[in-house]
């Protein structure tokens, strides 16, 4: 177990962690003051720099950000009347860092059809989108619907980087330490919110609603998990968009267990990460998440065992699953019972709503209202799309709404019906250009699975994921979000892509690149 733990983690992971917790530090400390403009030119100019010695530290700091980010605005900046966040600040130092390789060190793209083809479409279908909203809508709407989808411009140093084993394990160190982080971090503010008084919570609260890292809300159920709780009947939900990278990575790792099973030596470390990752998984409280997993898990265990596993081995990996499972239920409730500090009484606290809250439900509801005018404004142009910024009016039930609107209309242009989203925006061809890509993606990682590569493991993992997002997407936009779409782009340098090289007997197809060895498995990890 110890060898597939080092598949993610090493002596530097602590080393992340800490400047992870610096940076939040910072960014609290010069929240909404002048002085946020001193760590954030810093920041910038250090990735830039970073880029243009190392392609590879570049993309993964951007990925990084991605991963924990939310929605990228922990540290801003007020440039005119707009505030500029920190992930559009290293977006354009890594892109500064990529035209340098490109125009000084003469560092040339390589493109591989079958891996970049379908960016290809889904960067016409943006486009298509974009310009039917510039010149329908409103050029300011339709600018802030699109630009999450710049976020595919990343496809240019992933062709332009030599994708060695060490340069892959900077990528997949990364998003071990995003996901171990926004884990972390969800697990403490769980926490502080159940044990803070009511000022302490206020002033947390302020942070990540500011940063946008976390929504944060008072809930009274589910009733079955109120009824396990001593002490007054209220817990507090915290859901982070970073959640995301914890679901995909809970299956990666799922898969390395799957798949390297012969490496489980010692169970209890890795029994101890799995509780962290179902904790956040379960905790997060997210419908859209659950049915992720659901998806992307289902189809991993018919990989596991389709993959020549024995009945030992199917058992083994059951009780490491139930125990960590357990675990993870044991943690989130030790989080919220334990008297250190003891739990304050918030009962009279205005944020209190008790038994009669019931936001989920009335989220739920207003989100079924939305679909059929969604539908009735698709009709309107079915095959291009109304194009980004295309408004809906509907009537919501959610009382922050209300308490504007008393009838409850409301009209807006972000919607939480993902495909629909798609479709309404950039007809056609932006449902197909995404379809294109999932069956590229899992047309790669069924061959890993067949062709019995070395590192099927990740692919397989790393499909699921894809998989994951694609139905977590049906509720909850992903794919329009930079973190979903960042995604897509992370995963592509870990499978084994095909091109086709001209001889003169004709056509024969060989693996690229052939010269570079994948990441290793469990067997061959020393040598990292």
């Amino acid at each position: 177990m110890k060898t597939i733990l080092k598949q993610f983690f090493d002596k530097n992971t602590l080393y992340g962690l800490a400047g992870l917790l610096g940076l939040h530090v910072v960014a609290w400390v010069v929240q909404e003051s002048v002085w946020s403009v001193v760590p954030f030119v810093a920041i910038v100019v250090a990735v830039a720099v970073i880029t243009s010695r190392s392609l590879v530290w570049g993309l993964a700091i951007a990925m990084l950000e991605i991963f924990i980010g939310g929605h990228g605005h922990l540290i801003d900046v007020s440039v005119g009347s707009f505030a500029v966040g920190l992930r559009m600040g290293i977006f354009a130092a890594v892109m500064v860092g990529t035209l340098y390789h490109l125009v000084i060190q003469k560092t040339r793209p390589r493109f591989v059809p079958e891996r970049d083809v379908p960016f290809l479409f889904l960067i016409g279908a943006v486009f298509l989108g974009s310009i039917t909203g510039f010149t329908r809508n409103s050029i300011g709407a339709a600018f802030d619907d699109m630009n999450g989808y710049v976020t595919f411009a990343y496809i240019l140093p992933i062709a332009m980087i030599v994708w060695t084993q060490q340069s892959k394990r900077i990528l997949l160190w990364t998003f071990s330490l995003g996901a171990t982080w926004v884990a972390g971090s969800t697990l403490g503010l769980w926490y502080l919110f159940t044990h803070l008084s009511a000022q302490g919570i206020w002033t947390v609260y302020d942070f990540v609603r500011d940063a946008r890292l976390a929504e944060v809300t008072l809930l009274s159920g589910p009733e079955w998990l109120v009824n396990l709780l001593p002490g007054s009947p209220w817990y507090f939900r915290v859901f982070e968009q970073g959640q995301f990278t914890v679901m995909t990575f809970t299956l990666l790792v799922c898969a390395a267990v799957g798949f390297c099973r012969g490496h489980l030596q010692s169970g209890r470390a890795l029994a101890l990460l799995l509780a962290l990752l179902f904790a956040v998984d379960i905790g997060g409280q997210s419908r859209s998440f659950w049915l992720g997993l659901l998806a992307g898990g289902g189809i991993l265990a018919l990989a596991v065992l389709r993959d020549r596993v024995t009945f030992k081995e199917v058992v083994k990996m059951k009780v490491l699953g139930i125990i960590s499972i357990l675990l993870a239920l044991v943690t989130l409730w030790v989080l919220i019972v334990i008297p250190i500090p003891p739990r304050p009484d918030l009962s009279n606290s205005p944020s209190y709503r008790g038994k009669g809250d019931d936001t989920r439900g009335l989220a739920v509801s207003s989100r079924w209202n939305l679909l059929p005018p969604m539908m009735e404004a698709i009709g309107e142009d079915p095959l291009w799309g109304s194009g980004f910024g295309t408004e809906v009016t509907y009537i919501s039930d959610d009382p922050r709404l209300r308490a504007i609107n008393g009838t409850g209309e409301w009209t807006t242009y972000r919607f939480e019906w993902g495909y629909q989203d798609i479709w309404l925006k950039m007809g056609l061809p932006g449902l197909l250009a995404f379809m294109w890509y999932l069956v590229t993606i899992l047309r790669a990682g069924y061959r890993s699975l067949t062709e019995r590569e070395e590192t099927r493991w990740i692919a397989v993992g790393l499909t699921c994921g894809i998989i994951a997002l694609y139905a977590a997407h049906i509720f909850s936009p992903y794919l329009n979000h930079p973190i979903g779409l960042g995604f897509m782009i992370f995963v592509l340098p870990f499978f084994p892509w095909r091109t086709f090289s001209l001889k003169e007997e004709g056509v024969t197809e060989r693996v690229v690149p052939a010269a570079i060895k994948p990441l290793p498995t469990a067997t061959a990890i020393r040598k990292f």
